[in-house]
């Protein structure tokens, strides 16, 4: 089995974080949901059984286009330059087709493969913005190695496009059979004009000199139309069309571009099936229909976690809705005990006056948690004030405060003080406020 989206399989990490992170228990619908969120991740990111491997004949070609990137290329009698209008060309060229693989090189006296072949035009496009013409150092132009490099792609019949003036090499019959022995049909677009243009050092922005110091006057060479066809620059737009027709022209009766293709057998559909079952029977009413029936299948170990999740999830939400005697019913139904039963019986105790019950809860409770028992002091402090135990209330407080210090602590620990050094005996008229209760 493999998976054809992985990246898809990143969005199950938050979930995780998220689910391994929750403080307050969530219901069995609840549960659910997250559980269908997860199978349709794993949905999303398609898992298949590879069956087999068929090869493909495509409506598409493959086409290599090679760059002189020589420094005769910073001649300016194509404007802007013949560097900068044949990148203009080659990006047309991208634009206007949508389907061939395109394969990119630039050359001087070495070749280099900018970008393999590839259907990913923009990729082409990307590469050919990389190659920055202040870097064009090379002077000269090596159409035989150009031709080596080319001849080691595995196409049969090789389509070149050739962006260059042609260099200064004339070319000789061998490099025409060696082209024709590969299979390499080449369409040479003339990137510089026959009455030729000085070129300006890059550096120094001087006219470029050979070596008896005469100025240089780079014109295309006629030479090269011997390895192909040739075609005139005139506009990124109109070379762009020409190039388009000579490919087709190509392949009039040649086989077209052959791909490998892969047959799958797609099971995102059983993720999918689970995660919708999860979403139909995370319904309240359902799931109290179904509890009973995993029972008698003999989950019986389970069930008892299940109903307390399921109670203990209601009575959070009465609790919010500040109905707490309906809050302590439902804590009453739950079997197992647990911190977070005990902790909402006692608040719900307090929240309904019932001040002795809310204690002897509070007192119940064990733990390690220096969190929790700060809390616990101070809500046994607040149980002690309501009845009017000042001195207790006092000790509470002082023993909450020691896991550190709050204001709702403090405040209530000065009432207290106040309060007992008035009065000798129980009075009830302030108590001190319960905010974090």
């Amino acid at each position: 089995m493999s998976i054809l989206y992985p990246w898809f399989l990143s969005l199950l990490l938050p979930l995780i974080i998220y689910i391994l992170g929750r403080t307050q228990p969530q219901s069995i619908g609840q549960n659910m949901r997250w559980l269908a969120l997860f199978f349709l991740i794993i949905a999303l990111s398609r898992p298949v059984i590879k069956e087999s491997t068929k090869e493909q004949s495509i409506p598409a070609h493959s086409i290599i286009l090679a760059l002189d990137i020589s420094a005769s290329m910073r001649a300016e009698d194509i404007k802007p330059s013949r560097i900068k209008a044949s990148r203009e060309t080659i990006k047309q060229f991208l634009k206007d087709n949508k389907k061939d693989q395109i394969a990119l090189i630039g050359f001087t006296i070495n070749p280099l493969l900018l970008s393999p072949p590839t259907t990913d035009h923009n990729l082409v496009s990307i590469s050919l913005d990389t190659l920055r013409d202040e870097y064009i150092l090379t002077k000269g132009t090596n159409i035989k190695k150009l031709l080596q490099k080319v001849a080691q792609f595995p196409d049969t019949n090789k389509l070149l496009v050739l962006f260059s003036d042609g260099g200064d090499d004339i070319i000789d019959e061998d490099l025409v059979s060696f082209s024709d022995d590969n299979h390499i049909n080449i369409l040479v677009v003339a990137m510089a004009t026959k009455r030729g243009s000085f070129i300006k050092d890059k550096n120094s922005d001087e006219l470029l000199k050979d070596k008896k110091g005469h100025i240089v006057i780079s014109k295309f060479n006629s030479s090269i139309s011997k390895l192909g066809k040739v075609v005139e620059f005139s506009s990124a737009k109109e070379v762009s069309s020409n190039i388009e027709s000579w490919v087709e022209e190509q392949y009039i009766s040649k086989n077209r571009l052959k791909r490998n293709s892969n047959s799958y057998f797609e099971l995102f559909f059983i993720p999918a099936i689970f995660a919708l079952i999860l979403i139909f029977l995370s319904g309240t009413r359902f799931i109290l229909k179904v509890i009973p029936l995993l029972a008698l299948l003999g989950i019986n170990a389970q069930a008892y976690d299940i109903w307390d999740s399921y109670y203990l999830n209601q009575a959070y939400a009465n609790y919010q809705d500040r109905d707490y005697n309906s809050t302590l019913k439902y804590l009453s139904k739950i079997e197992n005990i647990s911190l977070e039963r005990e902790i909402l019986k006692a608040n719900s105790y307090y929240k309904i006056g019932k001040y002795k019950e809310a204690k002897r809860v509070w007192k119940s409770i064990k733990t390690t948690n220096p969190i929790i028992k700060k809390q616990l002091f101070y809500n046994l402090g607040n149980c002690e004030a309501k009845l009017l135990y000042y001195n207790r209330a006092k000790d509470y407080y002082i023993k909450s405060l020691a896991f550190g210090e709050d204001n709702d602590t403090l405040h209530n620990l000065e009432v207290v003080i106040f309060l007992k050094q008035r009065y000798k005996s129980k009075v009830g008229f302030t108590n001190p406020n319960s905010s974090q209760s």
